[in-house]
C-alpha cells in the first residue's frame, strides 16, 4: 500500500481526524460523537437547537465523504432552496476553502454539484423538492 493510499485509508476510517488534520476545525463533543458514528452506520439521526454547528458538520461529512470514498454519488439536501444554497452550498465552500491544495486540488465546484476531478463516477450534487411533492427530489 502507498503511503497516499494509506492516508486515504486512515482519512476514511475516521472522519474526526479528517476535520481536525485536513480541514483544520476542532469538532465539538458532540459533533465528534457524530462524525465516528456515520463512520460506521448507515443512518445517524440529530436533533437540537439553531446554532449549534450542524450545517458546519453536514458540511465536514459532504467534504469528508466526497474524498474518501471512491466512487461515491451523494444527493445532499435541504428543506428549501435558500437552506440548500445560501447556506450548506455555502459552508461546504467555506470549509473547502481551508483544505490543503493537495486535497482542494481534487475537487472541482459548480454551483449545484462537487466533483473529483476527471471522474465522472464521484460527485456531491445540491437537490430540494418540490413542493407539491416533497418526496421527489428536484433533478
Amino acid at each position: 500500500m502507498t503511503d497516499i493510499e494509506d492516508t486515504i485509508l486512515r482519512l476514511r476510517n475516521d472522519p474526526v481526524l479528517f476535520v481536525e488534520q485536513v480541514i483544520g476545525a476542532k469538532p465539538q463533543r458532540w459533533q465528534a460523537e457524530a462524525l465516528r458514528a456515520i463512520s460506521k452506520h448507515d443512518k445517524v439521526a440529530i436533533k437540537s437547537g439553531h446554532g449549534v454547528g450542524k450545517t458546519a458538520f453536514e458540511s465536514w461529512v459532504a467534504l469528508w465523504w466526497l474524498l474518501t470514498h471512491y466512487p461515491c454519488k451523494a444527493a445532499i439536501t435541504a428543506n428549501t432552496a435558500h437552506q440548500l444554497n445560501d447556506v450548506l452550498w455555502t459552508e461546504i465552500d467555506k470549509w473547502a476553502r481551508k483544505l490543503p491544495a493537495g486535497f482542494k486540488d481534487l475537487l472541482e465546484f459548480k454551483s449545484d454539484k462537487i466533483s473529483l476531478k476527471g471522474a465522472t463516477d464521484s460527485f456531491a450534487v445540491a437537490r430540494t423538492s418540490r413542493r407539491e411533492n416533497p418526496e421527489a427530489l428536484k433533478r
